[in-house]
């Protein structure tokens, strides 16, 4: 009987032990790659991939259930995740030379994606709360991405296409969506959020152009499309429910001719204006 209970405690014991297990897979293929994993917690998962060389990858989970997967295709590339809470999810992928990525998770099923391609870009995400959401893409060169979110359920979708982009996105509650979209050179982009059910859209298609919106409350929408070069919008809200929407275009329309019906025919003789 004793060695029953002892077999089936031992059993137990393996189970329970194999529960708690992390897991880490790290490829490198290449010259003087590095990287650092940290796992502190219960079935936390990494995969790890650098092809190139110099390349840098440092991952630490704390928690529960957190994932995360790098890729690296290049040369001098680094990415830094830190994930802490539940269920967090970050997937990054980088091919180019000298790009940078770094995700900040605190909280639970909080998920970040990240894409690059190119030499010389940044890429930022920031997320403290429960089931938010960035996604983040670039194209091109010297491009700058940045997301923070405070707060649950808030999306973030960020994509430049272009060389020296720049693009910020704040979030602070709950509910909040930001879109970002740059095709383009030298366009910079900053949205900021504090309330909730709040929807900023900027679209940027053209170089040199400047957009800029606040909002303070809740459901509010502000919509701000440039296309051309050289455009600037700054669009703030304060309370619920307000509206703003912009269009800046560059062309060479004169806005248009008056569409006046035909003149009518005369009903009666005209006067000559001689007198007498």
């Amino acid at each position: 009987m004793k060695k029953l209970f002892a077999g089936a405690f031992a059993l137990m014991a393996v189970t329970i032990g194999f529960a708690q297990n992390n897991h880490d897979v790290t490829t490198q293929m290449g010259n003087q790659n590095t990287a650092n994993v940290d796992q502190h917690g219960k079935e936390n998962s990494n995969t790890i991939y650098q092809k190139g060389n110099q390349n840098e990858a440092k991952v630490s989970e704390y928690g529960r259930k957190n994932v995360n997967n790098t890729e690296s295709l290049g040369d001098k590339n680094k990415e830094l995740v830190y994930q802490s809470g539940k269920s967090n999810d970050n997937d990054t992928w980088q091919k180019g030379d000298k790009n940078s990525a770094t995700t900040k998770q605190y909280g639970e099923f909080n998920k970040v994606t990240q894409k690059q391609k190119g030499d010389n870009n940044s890429v930022y995400a920031l997320q403290c709360g429960d089931k938010n959401i960035a996604m983040q893409n670039q194209n091109g060169d010297h491009n700058k991405l940045t997301s923070e979110q405070y707060g649950d359920n808030n999306n973030v979708n960020q994509m430049q296409k272009g060389d020296r982009n720049s693009a910020d996105g704040w979030q602070n509650g709950k509910g909040n969506k930001i879109t970002q979209n740059q095709d383009g050179d030298h366009n910079d982009a900053k949205a900021t959020q504090t309330g909730y059910d709040n929807k900023i859209t900027q679209k940027q298609d053209g170089d040199w152009n400047r957009a800029i919106a606040t909002q303070t409350g809740d459901r509010n929408t502000i919509s701000q499309t440039q296309l051309g070069n050289g455009h600037y919008s700054k669009d703030t809200q304060v309370g619920c429910d307000n509206k703003i929407t912009v269009l800046q275009e560059t062309n060479h329309s004169n806005g248009g001719d008056c569409c006046a019906p035909p003149m009518p025919q005369p009903k009666c003789n005209q006067h000559s204006g001689d007198g007498c």
